[in-house]
């Protein structure tokens, strides 16, 4: 358990990322808080590795993260987490099995941590946790469908103009290279994209 004071300005973020799921009051925020423990990720340090024991949930209240899948030796970018929002891998947290990306960070970084163990305690002292942790997997569940669905019904112009739409800061903050893989393209084609803008 935590046993130092957690910043005015990052108890605000992280009410503001839960409250987008349901309304947080002082009780409940004061359960989620509990246990929340502070961890700086320097720009290019792991958070997660691929095989390692997938046992944390955080909530990035500053910095980027960029999740990585490795396949036939190559790394191909599966998403980003930048601030405030949430960091993990999200299957083989709520599996319990070895992640199967690696997570790292983009920039320096401060994200607020919980274990598995960590969240059910919290889920058992106050009953609408829960309900808060349906809410935030039907969400993961969406957007991850939504993703997959962009794959196969999408340009990749189209997928690039979701992504500047849905991410605008991101497109200055993330290398060309890893913004391709993230598309499903080669960094030649998002060149061209980009210039017929």
């Amino acid at each position: 358990m935590r046993d130092f004071p957690i910043p005015d300005s990052d108890i605000r973020l992280i009410r503001q990322v839960y409250e987008r799921f349901m309304p947080i009051d002082d009780e409940m925020l004061a359960v989620l808080l509990k246990y929340a423990r502070p961890v700086t990720v320097t720009k290019g340090e792991h958070w997660l590795r691929m095989g390692e024991k997938n046992d944390r949930l955080g909530l990035v209240t500053e910095g980027l993260f960029r999740n990585i899948q490795h396949i036939d030796g190559q790394e191909h970018t599966a998403g980003f987490s930048e601030a405030p929002y949430f960091v993990t891998e999200y299957v083989g947290f709520v599996t319990r099995t070895p992640a199967r990306h690696s997570i790292v960070a983009l920039e320096d970084s401060i994200v607020y941590e919980w274990t598995y163990d960590e969240l059910q305690r919290m889920y058992a002292a106050d009953p609408r946790g829960e309900r808060l942790g349906r809410l935030i997997a039907e969400y993961v569940i969406g957007d991850t469908m939504r993703l997959m669905d962009s794959y196969k019904l999408k340009s990749a112009a189209e997928r690039y103009a979701d992504f500047v739409r849905e991410h605008p800061s991101l497109v200055q903050r993330v290398p060309q290279y890893m913004l391709a893989s993230f598309l499903g393209i080669a960094p030649e084609s998002l060149s061209r994209i980009r210039a017929a803008r």
